[in-house]
């Protein structure tokens, strides 16, 4: 029996753009395989009609891996389709969101633009990017209650060849860590071969880190002003997708930005806003692996970045619409979020650390 799809509207949470499904009938043609020789015809129409609006389950696209999967295992044992995928899929692929990481300075711009806009890719993961101690590393945090393993080496995978890729060092190596039990030993090898440095698993949450200099790396495709044009919109795209999404999260998140400039993005005003007591909505937090203070940070960083990008307010401008009590205290929450102060950012403009990625592709 061949593959099937659905294609709802919109999905609430738990959803992927629809390119994650688009590219596999492209990516097995690299690898020699006929698209019909796996899916029915039906299917095969079913997502040349997606469009952008069309969000997928993610289910949906693990179902189709699994499928081609089986499908192939005699005469691709051990195929790891995400990897695959992962390799398969160029900057450019993905749209206004890849061509920002091609127009930026270095790895660390590209990936922190990456991160801040992962919305727009998916709803499953928030991505988080951090340089401490001379490491840099991603992590992909559950947003939901539908992780997918799949989908966490496709996001990790992607980003090292991009990054490989869009610095032109072929031979940067990255250590990895995931949850779930160790794969077999062929596709353990897989795993070790596309990052390069050391593979773990039975993690409590998937990442990938590489020397601290790696950020640092320049892209020398890099061009700010495409990048600002396209950060504009990109920034728009997320927020339309923000206001018309029922995720839970999304709506915790726009109550607290509407509130921070007041100074009332509080724990028991955002609760009241929702009609929820505030106990419910830490607990609702909670299961999301989330406290109200850590989103409630998360929120300030993600605005900061936004405000300093637009490159029309003052510091203490910024800090004021942040609901800060002074520029000081702006300062060193700017510092824990970045490891740099505000003034270093605004001489060397830099991306949040926070957002939400995966690699989508449209075909």
């Amino acid at each position: 029996m061949r593959g099937t799809i659905t294609s709802p509207t919109t999905t609430a949470s738990c959803s992927l753009h629809p390119g994650y499904l688009q590219v596999l009938p492209a990516c097995l043609q690299q690898l020699g395989v006929t698209p019909d020789h796996v899916f029915a015809p039906t299917t095969l129409a079913a997502l040349a009609t997606l469009t952008e609006d069309m969000r997928q389950p993610v289910e949906a696209w693990e179902a189709l891996l699994r499928h081609a999967e089986v499908a192939l295992a005699d005469s691709h044992p051990d195929l790891d389709l995400a990897l695959d995928l992962a390799e398969f899929v160029k900057p450019w692929d993905t749209g206004p969101l890849g061509f920002i990481t091609m127009a930026s300075r270095d790895l660390r711009e590209a990936t922190e633009a990456l991160a801040h806009f992962y919305s727009l890719l998916n709803d499953v993961y928030v991505l988080h990017a951090t340089l401490e101690d001379q490491r840099f590393e991603l992590s992909l945090q559950p947003l939901g209650p539908c992780p997918s393993a799949d989908l966490e080496r496709l996001t990790l995978a992607t980003i090292a060849w991009h990054a490989r890729w869009l610095s032109q060092h072929a031979e940067l190596a990255f250590d990895v860590e995931f949850t779930g039990p160790a794969p077999t030993p062929a596709r353990m090898a897989r795993v070790a071969q596309t990052f390069g440095g050391a593979v773990h698993y039975g993690a409590l949450r998937s990442r990938m880190s590489g020397p601290g200099h790696y950020a640092g790396l320049a892209i020398s495709r890099g061009d700010h002003g495409v990048q600002a044009m396209l950060r504009a919109q990109l920034s728009d795209r997320m927020r339309s997708l923000h206001a018309e999404s029922g995720s839970f999260l999304h709506l915790v998140e726009r109550q607290i930005l509407d509130r921070l400039e007041a100074g009332t993005a509080t724990l028991d005003a955002v609760a009241g806003a929702l009609g929820l007591p505030a106990r419910t909505l830490q607990h609702r937090l909670e299961a999301a692996g989330l406290s109200f203070r850590a989103l409630h940070d998360r929120v300030r960083h993600q605005q900061a970045v936004l405000l300093m990008g637009e490159g029309r307010h003052t510091l203490t401008e910024v800090a004021l619409k942040l609901g800060f009590a002074s520029q000081s205290s702006f300062h060193s929450a700017f510092k824990r979020w970045t490891g740099q102060t505000p003034g270093q950012a605004q001489k060397r403009p830099a991306l949040a650390a926070t957002g939400r990625i995966t690699p989508q592709t449209t075909t």
